[in-house]
């Protein structure tokens, strides 16, 4: 059975209020080791229209594995994370996994890579966040995988919400127009109601509603609810 670890409420305040890229990754290194993974990686994939998608590694990994998966362009040979590119569920290294490129695992391990998963996030405009955890030692059964999945997933989200939005902005710094409307529907979206509260608090169909909400997300080009809002606040729209 693996040992369970808990967050600290300070830890997640600081990592939630953070806008500092790598003040931010940095934080959520930690929470990571908090869980027992010694490694963590975030793979963003930013869609732009008319340009190339761009992608944008960070990664507490050691320095010489980095310098060889981006110049080498690994990430393109790595099973994991083609595999993760399908599928939102988290993905485990096991040597099933990597029969097929043998000296991608070999290579790898010898950084201490051997033991983790990585999982994947799509947005509504096709970006693409993928997090991978990793320990050196100590296997990685099905009760520890989606025990602290769920955790992972969550530093995924937020992770993708504000780094993709920073990245994003670098590309296209103009800001999406939002109408009173939709910052009232955010605001009481934020402070916990449901769309049948707002609904019923500013006098419109609940579909008006989530239709709002659906046009913040796509304007925010947050993953859901929960990421728009998240932005919103960063830009002090609530």
């Amino acid at each position: 059975m693996f040992q369970r670890h808990h967050w600290k409420p300070e830890h997640l305040q600081a990592f939630v209020c953070e806008r500092s890229p790598r003040k931010l990754f940095d934080i959520a290194v930690h929470l990571a080791q908090n869980l027992g993974m010694e490694y963590l990686g975030l793979n963003i994939r930013i869609q732009v229209a008319t340009q190339t998608p761009r992608l944008y590694l960070y990664s507490n990994y050691p320095n010489k594995w980095i310098e060889r998966y981006q110049h080498d362009e690994l990430y393109r040979q790595d099973p994991a994370a083609n595999a993760s590119h399908n599928s939102t569920m988290p993905v485990l290294w096991t040597e099933e996994l990597y029969c097929e490129a043998p000296q991608f695992r070999e290579t790898a391990c010898q950084y201490g890579l051997r033991h983790g998963w990585t999982q994947s996030l799509h947005d509504l405009q096709h970006n693409e966040s993928q997090i991978s955890v990793a320990r050196p030692t100590g296997s990685i059964d099905t009760a520890e995988l989606y025990g602290k999945a769920g955790s992972v997933q969550w530093l995924c989200h937020t992770l993708h919400a504000v780094l993709g939005e920073h990245h994003l902005n670098a590309l296209c710094p103009q800001q999406p127009k939002m109408s009173e409307r939709e910052l009232e529907v955010l605001k009481w979206s934020a402070a916990g109601k449901t769309a049948a509260d707002v609904a019923c608090i500013l006098s419109l169909s609940q579909s008006t509603v989530n239709f709002h909400i659906r046009s913040v997300i796509t304007k925010t080009n947050a993953a859901n609810k929960a990421g728009a809002i998240a932005i919103a606040a960063l830009r002090g729209w609530i």
